[in-house]
């Protein structure tokens, strides 16, 4: 154990590492496209473009590593990053 205090993954979180961890790229791709497409406004549509590609991001680079993070380590980093997009606010 590390010592860290740990807490639950955000919701979203858990769900985007399963998707991280069990589409191939050009799923995720596609789950990207249909975001985008069904997007109740402009606004949430430019979120879900750059949420959709930082995650085709970070799925490009789990692929070049010799070894997949686990479940637990992705939803402990997407935790993190969606608790510093939250604090950083709305951009734009």
């Amino acid at each position: 154990m590390s010592g860290l205090p740990t807490s639950p993954p955000h919701p979203m979180a858990a769900q985007m590492a399963q998707l991280l961890l069990g589409s191939d790229l050009d799923e995720l791709r596609e789950i990207v496209r249909r975001w985008l497409h069904e997007a109740p406004t402009r606004t949430m549509r430019k979120h879900y473009e750059v949420f959709g590609a930082k995650l085709v991001e970070l799925k490009e680079a789990m692929a070049e590593q010799p070894v997949a993070p686990s479940r637990d380590e992705l939803e402990t980093a997407l935790t993190m990053m969606l608790k510093l997009a939250n604090q950083a606010g709305p951009q734009g």
